[in-house]
């Protein structure tokens, strides 16, 4: 939200010709005639309308004061280019994140780090990623729980697409890349570290009563949604951090699906996961019967 300009004089025309007649008994006690056909009220219009000009220019700002403040950020105005584009231009590069200071600065960072990594768009089109950062933790050396790392951060980096073989083939690059990247960005005290998410696998087999005995795959696919690192959990921004996967999660999430009438039996096998750590799906088997 801008900041309402001040106004530094509002008083008008009207009100300046009011004020300037209220003085003429206290100085000019003989001038009785104040009619506009009178010479002098013509005068005293005619300086309260100067009067009302000057008082319009003090409450604007000259464009040279915009350049010159634009110069104060860095701005140049480019050839041919407008003084509003400019300013367009300073308030978006004031609000753009170019530092690396708090767990959201180096989540946003790193992923841009990421997608713009030179030509890794043109090798992964389809390429979907999801950044994780963790103050005073060294998941790079350290993942000991018992005491805090301080001044390490810890950056995960979770990167899906269709070609998957070649993607952990480039994993040790882009994690260099976005260390580097990060690096000439962070506070001078931190030491960076970008890791791979540390996944724990998961088994289920499930039952469930319904018609159709092709729902299975309906089925399949949104267990592996609701849960995907990028894309799951309920608010659709990836599975959280550390959150273990219960049965009742399962009967909620199965039971909410079209067409099931609902849950017959569910065995989970599921570590207890540690703070750092995801849920990865090793196995799911889906029994349906009518």
């Amino acid at each position: 939200m801008s900041l309402p300009l001040q106004s530094l004089d509002e008083i008008t025309f009207e009100e300046l010709i009011k004020e300037a007649k209220s003085l003429i008994p206290v100085y000019a006690p003989e001038w009785t005639n104040h009619n506009p056909s009178d010479p002098g009220i013509t005068l005293v219009e005619l300086f309260a309308w100067l009067c009302e000009m000057i008082i319009y220019r003090i409450d604007q700002i000259p464009e040279q004061n915009y350049l010159r403040f634009l110069n104060l950020l860095g701005i140049q105005l480019e050839e041919g280019e407008g003084l509003a584009s400019g300013i367009r231009r300073g308030v978006q590069q004031l609000s753009e994140c170019t530092r690396a200071v708090t767990v959201e600065d180096y989540e946003l960072l790193a992923y841009r780090a990421l997608m713009e990594k030179p030509g890794i768009r043109e090798v992964f089109p389809d390429i979907t990623a999801r950044t994780i950062c963790l103050s005073n933790r060294d998941m790079e050396n350290n993942k000991s729980e018992d005491s805090e790392q301080f001044g390490h951060v810890s950056v995960i980096l979770i990167v899906s697409t269709q070609n998957q073989l070649d993607l952990m083939k480039e994993t040790y690059d882009i994690k260099q890349y976005v260390r580097q990247y990060l690096s000439e960005r962070k506070v001078l005290t931190n030491r960076v570290h970008v890791v791979d998410p540390d996944y724990q696998d998961i088994s289920i087999n499930l039952q469930v009563s319904a018609r159709d005995g092709k729902i299975a795959d309906t089925v399949r696919n949104v267990i592996a949604q609701h849960i995907d690192p990028i894309v799951g959990g309920e608010d659709k921004k990836g599975w959280p951090l550390g959150r273990n996967l219960y049965k009742s999660d399962l009967y909620y999430l199965v039971e909410g699906i079209a067409g099931i009438d609902h849950v017959r039996h569910i065995e989970l096998d599921a570590p207890s996961l540690k703070p750092y750590q995801l849920i990865k799906l090793k196995e799911l088997n889906i029994e349906v019967e009518a």
